[in-house]
């Protein structure tokens, strides 16, 4: 009923007839327990005059409640729509400020600074009205360099002369850039000591360029490795040299990679987004994830931890130079001509060695590095959810950087506190989210993903069984080319939904007739299978979703906006020059990238916070899992067959998963949103999707890894391959021992074995079917 149609009834009702009026008084005497009262209210009349009663009630109510929300207009927004909101009040003026406290000093993890910007970050999530926010503080194995003995290496000469020396320190080029706090060079968990040794040049330190390598009788074992950056993970390229016996390894970014337009001042940094000949990149080698001292467990204070000796790091000194120092290391190289191929961005010959072309001079490395227990913290905060608050929607970025960090993280950090701020605003104006918003501040990132490892362990059965989505954000961009995403396939449709609602940050896109973030995406990185949505890439490793999708098969995501094809990506990662002036003046002077980045991971954490129905594209998933499947049987399916192995009921498994996702999506269509018990269930049957490929007993040879189809490559810790561990075990194979290749062949078997057990078991989940 209106409160027209009340006020009507009121003003048609004889309110004389039945209550006390100063024209009518109540009789004397006349008690409501009294024969008088009896007499009065007849049945008939005592339920009118009740219904009568209950009208002043809400008629009064109402009355009360407008004047109530005309003193205060903010309590009440009847129309109010999140998704505007979150599209029109996204201030890059409020990130920019983030960011300037964010990179005004060093704050590597463990460190006094690490710890203040922490605190800051829980100061402002509890200024900003989140309903909860905590400080988790965790012990863990950390790494950091002599102060007073630097890195170096050095060649001598047949006296004993130093001939020439590595720098420590990269070179100040900017304002704050000479802070006292700036470590010198150094690569985090490398082995401290001495090696005087000859040095052999080895690209890009992969399995094929040691192949190399031995083609031409040029061995490793005792040598300090040369090694450039880039194509894969620096943790995999310092291994790959440890097992083939080197005795230490240098890293540095070639020219030909990180200023392709030259190496001159005037189109270098602080000019330009491009390396200065001081650049180092910083970057830890320790290629598992968690403290390295309480694998598979939290570091909490009850942990049990291994010895630092059996820890997963490296056993050989490890240091990064410039592209600087590595030219006077060519200079004096010697051995054969390296080919084409390896030939870099420096102005002379690169050889391959070993040695040097004065045999009787040496080269030294010293590294002081060491490795210590140091405190870091996660600030974990929520906003609860109204309806679902035991199912969670969480919103990660880590914290700590190897110096300033202006992009790797906190251009992502910036993100996090301007989404939580919007989240904020819609709360104070009375919106709840249907699902728990989490949003987590991550220490120790740089490292090895300690600190996000380590909640996970800790709170695994928890997060296990109630989350719906982890949402990552390591850094806004590496260029601004397009925007790029990593995800599950489940979350595929709440990115697209998201990017095709915000306004293209780029204004020659928006001329060029692509209004919106996805329209840009589409058109630069179409998927070359389904031409009318935008690639997704795989979910390797190398940060914080690892353990979320990896590990407990939550469906996980990673945003940012890539750079041009034949452009470096990120060229001043990890290095001095991440400041500020590089994340704001070079790539993004007005913050429109920042402000869509921070838009589109706050649509999407709505979307799957407030829908009854998760919106999950299942079919997405059954689609994935079959052309993975077919790439596989194209790859390996014939080396399979010559052993025996058939791919029958493999290929089985995956048409009954498929089948079962593509029906999924009509049967979501006909959820009663109003029946709680339907929509749950419903719910619960999507969120073991990704659970459904978990094995308990890991990967072959990796036991880190629990996800059978989408974990990272063995090769390449940032790239995922699909069903890894059936590669992995078939990665060269045939090249093996034969009393190897027997044990490897029998892991082949078992291991097809569990993934076509677990993607029936995939199957069997969505369709709630006991067999």
């Amino acid at each position: 009923m209106s409160s027209e149609d009340l006020t009507s009834v009121l003003l048609e009702t004889p309110s004389t007839s039945f209550l006390p009026h100063r024209n009518n008084p109540r009789p004397r005497n006349c008690h409501p327990a009294s024969g008088c009262a009896r007499a009065l209210l007849t049945e008939k009349n005592r339920t009118f005059c009740i219904s009568i009663l209950i009208l002043l009630l809400t008629t009064f109510s109402l009355i009360l409640l407008a004047v109530v929300l005309g003193r205060h207009p903010r309590k009440l927004e009847i129309q109010l729509d999140p998704e505007n909101v979150i599209l029109q009040e996204a201030s890059g003026d409020a990130i920019l400020e983030t960011l300037r406290y964010l990179t005004s000093e060093p704050h590597t993890a463990g460190t006094e600074a690490d710890t203040r910007q922490a605190k800051w970050v829980s100061q402002v999530w509890t200024d900003q009205g989140l309903d909860t926010v905590n400080l988790i503080p965790y012990t863990v194995l950390l790494s950091y360099p002599d102060i007073e003995r630097n890195n170096t290496v050095k060649i001598i000469d047949d006296r004993g002369k130093v001939r020439w020396a590595s720098h420590s320190h990269q070179k100040p080029l900017g304002p704050g850039e000479d802070h006292p706090d700036v470590f010198p060079n150094f690569n985090a968990y490398s082995a401290p000591g001495d090696v005087v040794a000859d040095i052999v040049y080895a690209y890009l330190g992969r399995e094929e360029d040691y192949d190399y390598l031995q083609s031409q009788n040029v061995s490793v074992n005792g040598s300090i490795v040369l090694t450039r950056y880039g194509d894969i993970f620096r943790a995999n390229q310092v291994l790959n040299a440890e097992i083939r016996g080197a005795a230490g390894v240098l890293l540095y970014s070639d020219p030909s990679g990180v200023c392709p337009d030259g190496c001159t001042p005037n189109v270098t940094y602080p000019n330009t987004i491009y390396n200065p000949m001081e650049a180092v990149q910083l970057g830890t080698t320790y290629l598992s994830n968690g403290d390295p001292l309480t694998p598979f467990y939290p570091s909490i204070e009850s942990a049990f931890r291994i010895p630092e000796e059996e820890a997963a790091i490296p056993k050989i000194p490890v240091q990064p130079i410039s592209y600087s120092d590595a030219q006077h290391i060519f200079k004096y190289l010697g051995g054969e001509r390296a080919p084409d191929e390896w030939q870099g961005g420096l102005d002379l010959e690169y050889r391959l060695g070993p040695g040097l072309r004065n045999p009787s001079w040496t080269t030294q490395l010293s590294v002081h590095t060491s490795s210590a227990n140091a405190t870091i913290f996660n600030v974990i905060a929520t906003i609860t959810g109204e309806e679902e608050p035991d199912r969670y929607v969480i919103l990660g970025n880590h914290r700590d950087a190897w110096i300033f960090g202006g992009v790797d993280p906190s251009s992502g950090t910036a993100a996090l506190l301007e989404v939580t701020r919007l989240f904020s605003q819609l709360v104070q104006r009375g919106w709840r989210p249907r699902r728990t918003l989490v949003f987590c501040s991550w220490g120790a990132e740089e490292y090895g993903l300690i600190g996000s490892t380590e909640w996970t362990e800790q709170f695994s059965t928890l997060l296990q069984h109630r989350t719906v989505a982890y949402l990552n954000v390591d850094m806004v961009f590496e260029g601004t080319y397009s925007f790029k995403s990593r995800a599950s396939p489940l979350l595929y449709g709440s990115i697209i939904r998201a990017t095709q609602k915000v306004p293209n940050p780029d204004d020659d896109e928006v001329l060029s007739g692509r209004p919106y973030l996805f329209d840009t995406w589409l058109f630069k990185n179409p998927d070359p299978v389904h031409e009318s949505r935008p690639k997704f890439l795989g979910l390797g490793s190398g940060s914080d979703f690892s353990s979320f999708q990896h590990v407990l098969g939550i469906p996980s995501s990673d945003m940012m906006y890539s750079s041009e094809p034949d452009d470096p990506s990120l060229p001043l990662y990890h290095t001095l020059y991440e400041t500020l002036h590089l994340a704001v003046d070079l790539y993004d002077p007005v913050l429109h990238f920042q402000t869509a980045l921070a838009q589109a991971w706050a649509l999407v954490a709505l979307d799957l916070s407030q829908e009854p129905v998760i919106p999950f594209t299942v079919d997405l998933y059954g689609e994935f899992i079959k052309e993975a499947f077919l790439a596989l049987k194209k790859e390996y399916g014939s080396i399979l067959s010559e052993e025996g192995i058939e791919l029958d009921y493999f290929e089985k498994a995956v048409e009954e998963f498929f089948q079962v996702t593509q029906n999924w999506t009509v049967e979501a269509q006909g959820i009663d949103p109003d029946n709680i018990l339907a929509l749950r269930a419903f719910n619960d049957a999507q969120m073991l999707v990704d659970r459904s490929f978990i094995d308990p007993r890991g990967l072959p040879g990796r036991p880190e890894y629990n996800h059978v189809v989408t974990a990272p490559s063995s090769t390449n810790n940032y790239n995922s391959d699909s069903f890894a561990g059936l590669q992995d075990l078939l990665h060269k194979i045939e090249d093996l021992p034969d009393e190897e290749r027997e044990k490897r062949w029998r892991a082949v078997r078992e291991h097809l074995a569990a993934i076509t057990h677990l993607t029936h078991a995939a199957a069997n989940a969505l369709s709630c079917d006991l067999w």
